[in-house]
């Protein structure tokens, strides 16, 4: 069962590495943490994470998602994805696309991909 959270217990290094806001989500183990309501669409790119942590396992995962850029990349590829896919809506979809397009080209992933790069990438 998905629980959601609010305190994340790895915050501190992800504030090391990353822009951390308070509208930031994490997916870890069996828990989303976030200070808000999530829509049905990021709770989707959420469990994609918490599917790949069961696949690397946990501390792989994060060892990976953290140090190796083209890890965190592909990760997040594949959760946005599959959120974009779950978007019926044509322009909400297009939109959400703008916007995380933006946020992979950002301080949030350490700017590890072309805002033009992550949206012909994240193309459905």
């Amino acid at each position: 069962m998905l629980k959601l959270q609010k305190e994340f217990p790895n915050l501190e290094l992800f504030k090391k590495h990353f822009a951390v806001t308070d509208r930031t989500i994490f997916a870890w183990d069996d828990s989303i943490y976030c200070n808000y309501n999530l829509s049905p669409d990021l709770i989707i790119h959420e469990q994609t994470h918490l599917k790949q942590q069961k696949k690397y396992g946990l501390d792989v995962w994060l060892e990976r998602y953290i140090d190796d850029e083209e890890f965190r990349l592909k990760m997040e590829l594949q959760a946005y994805r599959k959120q974009l896919m779950s978007i019926k809506d044509r322009e909400k979809r297009n939109r959400v696309r703008m916007q995380v397009s933006s946020d992979l080209s950002s301080d949030l992933y350490n700017n590890i991909i072309s805002y033009e790069e992550a949206f012909i990438k994240l193309k459905i």
